[in-house]
């Protein structure tokens, strides 16, 4: 459990000519103002004009480089899923079962209130936070009446498979990070052998069983990191490693960078 909730919206509106490849544990709608650039997501390069909007999945590895001169500007969105409310919630529910496009459209009177949220923010107007809540479902919102997503049960139809058994295993990952997560605990939960299972889960998830435990430990970690006052040792026992030096090595994996890094220039963000 976090000691304490903070509200996780983060907005940063900046001038610049290049982005450094980086990733982070929350997801970010990117907006490009200005500018002309090559965008790399995912190792897949992209020449993005003024008005692009790129949506970031947790722990994806991103970097941007202008193709003009000028410097380009930019905003981004970063959230946690958390905003949704607890894993009961219907607007979590449905945001977990969906696959946001990477590369998005939008009227210019939601990219306007997009970019003007980091003024809102900055001077913290009271109720700036129902302020950042309203652009971010209205982002999600046209979204949907767009049809600019996929929904994962029918990406799973698609492959004719059975999502049922990725679901349990999904949820016993979450329930059990803190433990000693084995394969076959989670095989016990369904009725396949394990080289089909392996195949299914890396076809539905996009990650082999281990870099999913992996990634979601990772994602509670920076969480911790950022908003509990425990030590890394503490943080790395409480995600599920019981070995500091295997947790700092993943997490660099992951992160590029090391745990006290990402704690020292992520908390200067905010």
């Amino acid at each position: 459990m976090l000691e304490k909730i903070v509200y996780p919206v983060i907005i940063i509106k900046k001038k610049t000519n290049r982005i450094e490849s980086h990733n982070h544990s929350v997801y970010e709608f990117f907006y490009l103002k200005t500018g002309r650039i090559s965008f790399v997501i995912n190792d897949n390069t992209s020449i993005l004009e003024s008005g692009s909007v790129v949506f970031i999945e947790p722990l994806v590895s991103h970097k941007a480089k202008s193709l003009e001169n000028n410097d380009f500007e930019y905003c981004s969105l970063v959230f946690d899923k958390s905003i949704f409310g607890d894993n009961n919630n219907a607007c979590r529910f449905f945001f977990d079962s969906i696959r946001i496009n990477n590369f998005l459209h939008f009227p210019t009177y939601i990219l306007d209130s997009f970019y003007t949220l980091s003024d809102t923010n900055k001077k913290k107007i009271p109720g700036y936070e129902i302020l950042q809540t309203t652009v971010i479902f209205n982002l999600l919102s046209y979204i949907i009446q767009t049809k600019q997503y996929q929904t994962i049960s029918v990406l799973h139809h698609s492959l004719k498979y059975n999502n049922s058994a990725i679901d349990k295993a999904v949820d016993f990952i979450k329930e059990n990070y803190k433990e000693l997560i084995q394969l076959q605990d989670v095989l016990d939960l369904t009725n396949y052998s394990k080289s089909h299972f392996i195949k299914l889960f890396k076809d539905v998830t996009g990650y082999h069983f281990t870099e999913y435990v992996n990634k979601y430990r990772i994602e509670r970690a920076c969480l911790e990191l950022l908003y509990s006052k425990k030590n890394i040792t503490e943080i790395a026992s409480d995600v599920g490693f019981n070995n500091i030096q295997y947790f700092s090595r993943v997490f660099k994996q992951y992160m590029n960078c090391t745990p006290k890094q990402f704690q020292k220039n992520e908390r200067c963000k905010r």
